[in-house]
C-alpha cells in the first residue's frame, strides 16, 4: 500500500492538489501531513472529488512521527547527489515498481514548497527519488512532482508482479542496521568512515525492499560475524 507524507506544506491548494492526484492514481494509503498549514476552502476546491482524503488525513507534529506510521519512506528531491554524496544518490520514479511486490506501507515523502527536505530528513528516509527535468529549470511544483510519481506507480500496477512478500518492518531494519554498525565499529576505528558506511548499507538495504525473512537471515549472519570478530580480538 502506498501513502503520502507532506512535510510542513505551506500552501493549502497544494495539499488539495496532492489529495486529488492520490485519488486519480489509486494511492490508497493515508495522506500524512507534518505540521501543515490550516486546510481552508482552497484545499477542498483543488481536491475536487478527493475531499474525503483531506477529511481523513493524519496530522502529526514531526517528521519522525510520520515515519513511525509507515514501513518505508521514499524522499523526493530535485537535488541528486554525486557518487560521493551517498545521502543523495537517487532512484528515478520508474525504479519504484519493485515496491509493489511487498506487503507494507510505502510512503512518498514530499518536501516543503520553498526549501524541500533537509539533509537530515533525507538521511532518515529509506531512499531518495528524483524526477529528471530540464537543467535550465529543474524545480517542479510539489503537486506536479507527486502526480508524476503516483502515475508511475499506477502504471506499474498494471504489470505482472510476483507474489507479495511481507516487507521487513522499520523495527526489523533498524535492528539489522545496528548489527552492521556494530561490526563496522569492531573493524574500523576511524569515526568519520562509520557514518558513510552505515548510510551506504541503509541505502542498499532500502533499495532492495528487503523482506522480513531476508532481514532475519542477514541479521543472523551479521551477529555470527560479530561473535567471531570478538573472539578473534580476545585471542590477540
Amino acid at each position: 500500500m502506498f501513502a503520502c507524507i507532506m512535510v510542513e506544506p505551506k500552501t493549502p491548494g497544494n495539499i488539495g492538489a496532492v489529495a486529488r492526484s492520490m485519488a486519480n492514481f489509486d494511492i490508497s494509503g493515508p495522506l500524512i501531513l507534518v505540521n501543515p498549514i490550516y486546510l481552508n476552502d482552497e484545499a477542498y476546491m483543488l481536491a475536487c472529488g478527493a475531499t474525503a482524503i483531506l477529511d481523513e488525513a493524519t496530522i502529526v507534529p514531526t517528521y519522525d512521527d510520520a515515519l513511525s506510521l509507515v514501513d518505508y519512506a521514499i524522499a523526493t528531491s530535485r537535488e541528486a547527489g554525486h557518487a560521493y554524496n551517498v545521502r543523495r544518490i537517487p532512484l528515478h520514479p520508474d525504479d519504484l515498481s519493485r515496491a509493489l511486490d511487498l506487503d507494507g506501507t510505502v510512503a512518498i515523502v514530499l518536501g516543503r514548497e520553498d526549501s524541500g527536505l533537509t539533509n537530515g530528513e533525507v538521511e532518515r528516509s529509506d531512499m531518495l527519488v528524483t524526477i529528471p527535468a530540464s537543467g535550465a529549470y529543474p524545480t517542479l511544483n510539489v503537486a506536479h512532482a507527486a502526480t508524476i510519481i503516483f502515475y508511475e506507480l499506477f502504471k506499474a500496477c498494471g504489470r505482472p508482479h510476483a507474489r507479495r512478500e511481507q516487507a521487513a518492518s522499520r523495527e526489523e531494519r533498524e535492528m539489522l542496521y545496528e548489527d552492521f554498525d556494530n561490526i563496522v565499529h569492531m573493524i574500523d576505528h576511524r569515526p568519520y568512515r562509520h557514518r558513510t558506511s552505515s548510510l551506504i548499507f541503509r541505502r542498499v538495504v532500502a533499495r532492495s525492499f528487503i523482506t522480513s525473512r531476508e532481514a532475519y537471515t542477514l541479521k543472523g549472519v551479521l551477529r555470527k560475524t560479530a561473535r567471531r570478530l570478538k573472539g578473534a580480538a580476545q585471542d590477540i
